[in-house]
């Protein structure tokens, strides 16, 4: 059977532990601190993020009809980077202006979405938009 001291006495050997080696336990936490900081902030997280599509034709030309106006990214990072990211603006262009007219299909890759260092776009939807370009005097009739 285990006695238990005055309390007085339990109070100065908690005292003693704590006091006991001081500045070895103030670097451990210190380190802990920052290590557990820094691998808080490697976590990736995913969002997604939806971009309008402009399309510019020719002069004379006219885009009639096109399958989707908008694009839905999923893009994945650390938090930080990925709030900044949603929070710009910035639209999908196309440039067909040396395209005669007729149907297209514009394949739509990563590459085409510009993303701070740090982030990875994963994904594209819809990866293909197929687009109808007519004659600017059709379109007006």
């Amino acid at each position: 059977m285990r006695r238990y001291g005055h309390p007085q006495d339990r109070v100065t050997q908690l005292k003693e532990l704590i006091a006991d080696n001081f500045s070895y336990k103030l670097v451990a936490l210190i380190i802990s601190l920052i290590l557990w900081l820094s691998l808080l902030n490697k976590r990736e997280f995913i969002t997604t993020k939806e971009f309008d599509v402009d399309i510019m034709t020719a002069e004379n030309l006219v885009v009639l009809g096109q399958t989707s106006d908008r694009l839905k990214v999923k893009v994945s990072g650390p938090q930080p980077l990925l709030k900044k990211f949603v929070d710009s603006s910035q639209v999908i262009a196309f440039d067909l202006s040396d395209k005669p007219l007729g149907f297209y299909d514009l394949e739509v890759s990563s590459s085409k979405i510009d993303v701070p260092k740090g982030l990875k776009v994963v994904s594209v939807r819809p990866n293909t938009i197929r687009v109808e370009i007519i004659e600017k005097q059709k379109a007006d009739k």
